[in-house]
């Protein structure tokens, strides 16, 4: 009997060592790895053979100087690149744009060219932590990515604003840029403190623990306990965040900011079904949902350019004066 309780005792040691070492493998895997995102060539090379409208404004950017980079200091002192240009014509209306897991500045170029180019706005788009520019750390599925959001919007009113010209913000962002705008508008009183007036969020997620969930399950056929919920305690360990902690629909509940939903009708990355959890989930504020017929994940202004031009103009225009 003792043998065998022995033997019960080391094989469960084993099994939860196991367990530990394969919820920090997965945190290492999926939010500190290298990735495309770190690729600024690369970047540059797909974009503009994806987004040809793109390359026009951006060589005349680029040749002018009127595309700007700098940076600001996160929590531990940590380096964020982003990047600000001017709108054609003075106003306040700014854009924070956002960028997506393992994506960068670079690859959301093509609605920053929207935005300064088609809309008028100035613009302020991030390499988010762990890509492009900024210094290597790791990626959050936009707990700190939407303080980092919060921080540049303040930050546009130095860049922007002067003494007749009072800075407004527009947040946009697709994927976890889209989940990183939510969480970046989830508290009034910060709003108003920053002066942002709408948000457009492009296929976000419900939360981080949804997401991991469903991917867990769909890509190695395993259910979520015990390996996320070890993940997540390895997470909390190591980066001081839980996958709960990254939550957009506790975000929009209580957000009062008018937010137009964006989703790609066969999305099954990030599930569509959770795009109208979180439209229901919205019961403060002014709010639109418009689903990107037949497209796959963050691939609606891909697929439908002019549609999504026109219904996210439509939408800043009801809210930024």
């Amino acid at each position: 009997m003792k043998k065998a309780l022995i033997i019960i005792g080391v094989a469960l040691g084993i099994i939860l060592v196991a367990l530990v070492v394969a919820g920090f493998y997965i945190i290492n895997t999926n939010l500190a790895m290298e990735h495309r995102g770190q690729d600024i060539e690369g970047s540059y090379k797909e974009m503009k053979e994806k987004y040809p409208e793109m390359i026009p404004w951006l060589d005349s950017m680029q040749a002018t100087g009127g595309l700007k980079d700098s940076t600001l200091l996160r929590e531990g002192d940590t380096k964020v690149h982003y990047y600000y240009a001017y709108a054609p014509q003075p106003t306040g209306k700014t854009a924070v744009i956002c960028h997506g897991y393992t994506d960068n500045a670079i690859r959301m170029f093509m609605i920053a060219r929207i935005y300064n180019q088609v809309y008028g706005y100035n613009i302020i788009v991030p390499d988010m932590p762990h890509a492009g520019y900024s210094e290597p750390n790791h990626i959050s599925m936009g707990y700190y990515e939407s303080q980092i959001a919060r921080k540049l919007a303040a930050s546009a009113q130095n860049i922007f604003g002067n003494d007749t010209t009072k800075v407004e913000i527009a947040v946009h962002g697709i994927s976890m840029g889209a989940a990183t705008t939510l969480m970046t508008v989830g508290d009034d009183a910060v709003d108003k403190e920053l002066n942002i007036k709408c948000a457009v969020a492009d296929c976000s997620y419900t939360s981080c623990w949804d997401e991991f969930s469903q991917e867990i399950t769909n890509s190695y056929g395993i259910p979520p306990f015990p390996l996320l919920y070890v993940a997540d305690l390895a997470c909390d360990i190591k980066n001081g965040w839980c996958f709960h902690d990254a939550s957009p629909l506790e975000a929009v509940k209580s957000s009062s900011i008018p937010t137009l939903f964006i989703h790609g009708g066969s999305d099954t990355f990030v599930p569509t079904s959770m795009v109208y959890t979180l439209y229901d989930a919205k019961t403060k504020g002014d709010k639109e949902l418009w689903i990107g017929k037949d497209s796959e994940h963050a691939l609606s202004y891909f697929d439908h350019k002019d549609e999504y031009i026109e219904k996210t103009r439509e939408f800043l225009n009801k809210y930024m004066d």
